[in-house]
């Protein structure tokens, strides 16, 4: 035998109660504390080469490019980027960053140079010292710290120019 639902009488109602609610965070802020550089550098006539800046610092040259200062050590300005990220403490997060940027160049005697790119860009997280994750921790202050290096390569016989990119990353809550 199949039952039949039975129907509620004309007039009939009934109610239920249910909740609605929210948790309210401080938001997730990054800010830019410094930027990639890369630093002077010269470039070999024949030779393509590149210049790698680690997330945590320190620069490694190969190929046609070398340091165009004094002594042939790391230059003085060479530095990876630098982020602040805060929001509510002990909250984690993710950061993203592109796998590679442009960088348009200004020759120095004026007019625009040959684009170059920046490749094998890799992030730090000071809340993650020694590993190799994409995210984050904020602290018991709601802070942490992101480096960001990448390598910036050179073509053989690249003019003497200025040159720019836009680095962006993105953090978000979890």
């Amino acid at each position: 035998m199949i039952g039949t639902p039975a129907l509620a009488a004309t007039g009939q109602s009934a109610t239920a109660l249910g909740q609605a609610q929210a948790v309210i965070v401080m938001p997730i802020i990054a800010v830019s504390l410094n930027d990639l550089d890369f630093g002077s550098l010269t470039s070999s006539r024949t030779a393509s080469g590149s210049i790698t800046v680690g997330a945590e610092g320190g620069a490694t040259y190969a190929g046609g490019t070398s340091p165009a200062c004094a002594g042939g050590g790391a230059c003085a300005g060479i530095a990876p980027a630098r982020f602040l990220v805060s929001g509510e403490a002990g909250r984690s997060y993710t950061v993203s960053a592109p796998a590679a940027i442009t960088a348009t160049g200004t020759l120095l005697g004026g007019g625009s140079a040959p684009a170059l790119a920046i490749d094998a860009l890799s992030v730090h997280l000071g809340s993650h010292a020694g590993s190799v994750t994409s995210i984050g921790q904020l602290d018991d202050k709601g802070e942490d710290r992101i480096g960001v290096g990448g390598r910036l390569n050179v073509p053989a016989g690249t003019a003497p120019a200025h040159y720019r990119a836009t680095l962006t990353i993105m953090v978000t809550y979890i």
